[in-house]
């Protein structure tokens, strides 16, 4: 995929995203991870607070275009996020 999309980075591998070709293949990419991440236990990396911003990041950001694929899947996680903070 071409680096204004996504710069690649050396967890892209570890986590199916490398060799992604252009924008749909990386939402799709991106979906097969949610889907692995809701089967995996859960690590606590951010504080509750954080937690809480990088949802309201998500969640303007699937506002600028909520039709688009990576949009959906960022109000998606929002969503997620805002239910285990208990929202």
């Amino acid at each position: 995929m071409s680096d204004d999309i996504h710069q690649q980075s050396p967890l892209d591998e570890r986590y199916g995203l490398a060799g992604v070709r252009d924008l749909g293949e990386y939402a799709e990419a991106l979906t097969r991870l949610l889907e692995r991440g809701r089967r995996e236990r859960c690590a606590a990396v951010l504080s509750e607070a954080e937690a809480y911003a990088a949802a309201e990041l998500l969640g303007q950001f699937a506002q600028l275009d909520p039709l688009g694929a990576v949009n959906r899947l960022a109000a998606s996680l929002a969503g997620r996020i805002y239910r285990r903070l208990g929202a």
